[in-house]
């Protein structure tokens, strides 16, 4: 015998397929309530855009000026999505670019053309997969048109996975919007749809639609904030599709910064409470393939690093070479305190944790792979060339205008103080500083701004001076007569070492650095970019310095001299630069400079 049952009359289909509870906030037990609020406003210092904690990659703007040629959409950003009249064309698919235009305005017949959200809808159920990269979605007017097609494309996955629930609610609530919007209210039954869904159906459209009449009737409407207005109806429809027990296993995860390593593979730093193995199969649903490494916050300066894809190029062994290299947390020459753990997982340095912002882990995640490639290494040797090349020019006007007798009234002009050579150093050296200092005040030993490290170097000191006996120092052009007497020798073994070591040895390596693996005191001697790059550049400056005012036809009819002088320059910048990465220090490079260079002239002192 069946137990009693409270006398409750049966739901009509209609009403079991709309929910009409939404409609009258009857909701006793505060279901709507417990679905999370997934859309959250994010702000940058360029802009402002709607992210959806299950698409981090999607990027939602809306902005009433927002309006776009038909040339300008099709050569646009690759990952566009132009929406309900942004673009001013035909609605169109490039997949071979993955730029779209769901539209039916203009370049179309709009009785015949599907509305903006059925197009999105076409397309989801299609199977467009739009976790494969990042993507930009303009819209510039939140109609229920197009916030509903922002939630299908928001919600892709939901929609895509045959457990979804709510299906036939949603393409019920697609096809009559989709047909008000494309026909008008008069061709609604146009929709296929039964009389009474209709009816059911209307209340929920109305039900979205109205703040936006109230809005349009009080002239409010191009006054109101569209991000936040779009943001709180995005909410409201989920509240309309989906039920608590949608998201029963619903966990916040929070993208913090992402890179992107190869164009097949991203890094990603998120924040969520749990762990990282708890933290996986929740990061392949929203991600799917596309995860190379996953950087887990979790404290203020406390990390977990994750390689989720073994087929990576390089392991997690690279990546913390390169993230202790930038770390100022780290000690990174008493090889302390380090990023660390297993070529599959590891993390911050335990004793501090990290000092390094969420952004800059995943760039160096990004640099541990990109560092192979030489393109990058090119583009910055090119830029610290044309540095090099400012900082030159400049000393060579120091050099024209020196002395300003105005402070140097009173000094002879065979005094030192009163030299070219003086002015041109002094210059050389003040604009290196001034290009140095504020790229190298964050990370110091980058630029070998600290006291040297280990004696093994010390072995090297025999290569300097042959190499500058070899011409890598060539003969300074200054006169015998300066006074104080001294004062040659000290331009010469004191201030020539510290601009010419300043400029290539710290200013140059350091910079090439930045994205590539330098040697280090233990480590396999090997040439590396950064070293040979700043050697390249110091024998250009000594070849300049040697044949300036050489007569061209001299030089082609007796290049000899200026070619060793600029292979001994090269040689010297080699050996100088193994002590740089050896000792870590720019001190020891600048001490070498000057023992070869005093070398030098006692050599030249006995012959001549």
């Amino acid at each position: 015998m069946r137990p009693n049952m409270p006398n409750r009359p049966l739901k009509s289909s209609a009403e079991a397929l709309t929910g009409t509870d939404v409609l009258t906030g009857h909701d006793p037990l505060g279901l709507a309530r417990q679905l999370p609020d997934r859309y959250r406003i994010q702000t940058t210092n360029s802009d402002a855009f709607i992210q959806c904690t299950d698409a981090p990659n999607l990027k939602v703007q809306v902005s009433r000026d927002l309006s776009i040629s038909a040339s300008a959409a099709r050569k646009a950003t690759a990952g566009t999505i132009f929406l309900d009249g942004v673009a001013r064309c035909e609605p169109f698919m490039d997949h071979e670019r993955q730029i779209y235009n769901l539209d039916h305005h203009e370049g179309c017949v709009r009785a015949f053309t599907l509305s903006t959200c059925e197009q999105a809808l076409v397309l989801s159920l299609k199977g467009l997969d739009l976790r494969e990269r990042e993507w930009t979605i303009l819209a510039n007017e939140p109609d229920l048109d197009t916030v509903l097609a922002i939630w299908i494309l928001l919600n892709h996955r939901r929609i895509q996975d045959r457990k979804f629930a709510n299906r036939q609610r949603l393409l019920t609530l697609v096809r009559l919007e989709g047909t008000i919007d494309a026909l008008g209210l008069e061709l609604k039954e146009f929709s296929g749809l039964p009389p009474d869904l209709i009816k059911a159906m209307q209340g929920l459209v109305d039900h979205l639609r109205r703040e936006e009449i109230r809005l349009k009737k009080d002239a409010l409407w191009d006054e109101i904030d569209f991000f936040q207005y779009t943001a709180d109806l995005l909410h409201r429809i989920d509240r309309m599709i989906y039920r608590p027990s949608d998201f029963s296993d619903f966990q916040e995860i929070k993208e913090l910064a992402r890179a992107d390593i190869n164009g097949k593979r991203i890094a990603i730093a998120v924040e969520a409470d749990m762990g990282i193995y708890e933290l996986e199969p929740r990061l392949k649903n929203i991600y799917g393939d596309r995860l190379g490494w996953v950087v887990l916050k979790k404290g203020h300066n406390a990390y977990t690093l994750r390689q989720m894809d073994i087929f990576m190029p390089v392991t997690l062994e690279r990546v913390y070479e390169r993230l202790n290299f930038i770390d100022p947390a780290v000690k990174y020459r008493q090889n302390q305190n380090l990023w660390g753990g297993s070529v599959e997982i590891g993390g911050s340095p335990r004793e501090s944790g990290t000092r390094l912002r969420p952004t800059e882990i995943v760039n160096a995640c990004r640099d541990a792979v990109q560092s192979l490639g030489v393109y990058r290494q090119i583009i910055r040797f090119l830029g610290i060339s044309s540095l090099v090349a400012v900082i030159a020019a400049a000393a060579m006007v120091g050099r024209h205008f020196w002395p300003p007798m105005a402070w140097l009234a009173g000094i002879g002009r065979d005094q030192v103080l009163a030299s070219p050579a003086f002015g041109m150093h002094l210059t050389f050296i003040l604009a290196t500083l001034l290009a140095l200092v504020p790229i190298a005040s964050r990370r110091p030993w980058q630029y070998g701004l600290v006291l040297p490290v280990g004696k093994i170097w010390w072995a090297l000191l025999p290569l300097a001076i042959l190499a500058g006996l070899a011409g890598g120092i060539p003969p300074s052009p200054l006169p015998p007569t300066l006074k104080p007497q001294w004062g040659s020798w000290a331009l010469r073994l004191v201030m020539a070492p510290i601009a010419l070591e300043l400029a290539f040895r710290s200013l140059a390596h350091g910079f090439l650095a930045q994205y590539a693996r330098i040697g280090r005191p233990k480590s396999q001697l090997v040439l590396s970019w950064p070293l040979v790059g700043a050697a390249l550049l110091f024998a250009a400056y000594i070849l300049w310095q040697t044949a300036a005012g050489v007569p061209w036809t001299v030089l082609w009819e007796a290049p000899r001299p200026y070619l060793l002088s600029t292979l001994g320059a090269f040689l010297l910048g080699l050996v100088l630069g193994i002590v740089r990465e050896r000792s870590q220090s720019i001190v020891v490079p600048i001490l070498f400079h000057t023992i070869a260079a005093a070398t030098v002239l006692a050599t030249l002192s006995l012959m001549f």
